[in-house]
């Protein structure tokens, strides 16, 4: 109660401000000239005083408020106050309810971990976050124990298999020349193969643990994109659980919806959608529905559904929350909020900024059927539109009040 009365003593006196302001000034003077010779001329001059002065003052105050005829002027302070707040005319997926709960994140395809696949020690760093990369762009150099041991293995076996080949090639000529053992020539072989094989087997190691020069693991990017988080620097311990930087495809993304049980009928594969992100309402980013989970989480007793956007807008980050509007026949409507919908003189109507700063009127609108907060718009205003979306009753109170004290004056 409280809260109201200071709402109405608000309007009174935004209402008074208005009605002084638009009251002519020569009111006073046919007041004082009313006391001051009303006994003496009245008789004489009564009529003619009337009609002159009624001609004369009905024109003025006609005129001065014909040009403002239907709209209101409020100060900064007044709009301030009374929490009036502009919006723009929209189109929704009206769907007779409010939107479900829904997450932007990465699509898992499009997002890599990239750590080193044995223990060391990080000796560079090559990108930043935030760097944009190349599929096979190097990332980081690692001196691992593991490699360098490895490497060095490889360099012994390579230089035993030369020496069992230069054996095999001697053993070969003796044989041709009939003077070499035959066994001899047998084992030469077999030597060198297995020298080859374990050399094609360490060599593959190397390969796979990402080996460059001096025996440095090499960590090089598995797919293009934007470096999201850095958790390497030079000089710590690297290992193969902990991901030494996460690179994403800003351009891959999805909206994960959670649906709860009991509207799972509503949704299937296939089905259009309206995304509105909490950060950015003014965005409406359609898209269909791909996947259905198999299970609902019993925790939340809901089902997770994923939702691919036709487009995606560079302002979307992974993480961001906001709603989907389930479209079904993929028709967008113009709406209004509830909040902007009043009734003056039996007539549906909404208000507009005027053309001056601090100015506001009246526009009648048809409305068609209401989903959750918002009415369908059939005609009065466009796509595009500027109308009042907070504050619309005190309007109407301030302008019918403001009415009255004219018709009183």
């Amino acid at each position: 109660m409280k809260g109201l009365e200071e709402m109405t003593r608000l309007v009174l006196a935004m209402v008074f401000a208005l009605a002084v302001a638009g009251c002519p000034t020569e009111s006073s003077g046919e007041g004082e000239h009313g006391d001051e010779h009303g006994d003496e001329h009245g008789d004489e001059h009564g009529d003619e005083h009337g009609d002159e002065h009624g001609d004369e003052h009905g024109d003025e105050h006609g005129d001065e408020h014909g040009e403002h005829e239907g709209e209101l002027r409020l100060t900064p302070e007044a709009i301030e106050a009374s929490g009036i707040a502009v919006g723009t005319i929209s189109r929704r997926a009206l769907t007779g309810g409010a939107g479900l709960p829904a997450e932007v994140n990465f699509d898992p395809l499009s997002t890599a971990h990239v750590s080193p696949l044995t223990t060391g020690r990080y000796a560079e760093i090559k990108v930043a976050l935030g760097d944009r990369v190349e599929e096979g762009e190097l990332m980081a150099l690692v001196e691992s124990g593991t490699a360098s041991e490895a490497t060095a293995q490889l360099a012994q076996v390579r230089a035993q298999l030369r020496a069992a080949e230069t054996v095999l090639e001697r053993n070969r000529q003796l044989v041709e020349q009939g003077i070499g053992a035959q066994r001899a020539l047998i084992e030469a072989e077999s030597s060198v193969a297995r020298l080859r094989a374990e050399s094609q087997g360490l060599s593959r190691q190397l390969r796979v643990l990402g080996s460059g020069q001096g025996g440095r693991l090499r960590l090089l990017a598995p797919i293009a994109g934007v470096v999201t988080q850095v958790h390497a620097t030079p000089g710590e311990a690297a290992n193969p659980a902990q991901p030494a930087f996460i690179v994403a495809d800003p351009t891959a993304i999805s909206v994960y919806v959670q649906v709860p049980e009991l509207a799972i009928a509503r949704v299937s594969e296939g089905l259009s959608t309206v995304f509105r992100p909490h950060a950015f309402p003014e965005l409406a980013l359609t898209g269909t529905i791909q996947y259905l989970a198999p299970a609902i989480d019993p925790d939340t007793r809901s089902l997770t559904v994923r939702v691919a956007l036709d487009e995606i807008d560079p302002r979307l980050r992974s993480g961001m929350y906001g709603s989907v509007e389930l479209v079904g026949d993929g028709l967008l409507s113009l709406a209004v909020p509830t909040s902007s919908v009043v009734t003056m003189d039996g007539t549906t109507t909404v208000f507009v900024p005027g053309d001056e700063d601090g100015e506001f009127r009246p526009v009648p609108v048809s409305i068609g059927r209401r989903a959750g907060v918002f009415y369908e718009l059939l005609t009065g205003l466009d796509e595009g539109d500027e109308v009042v979306i907070a504050g619309a009753f005190t309007l109407k109170s301030a302008m019918s009040m403001d009415e009255l004290s004219v018709h009183q004056h």
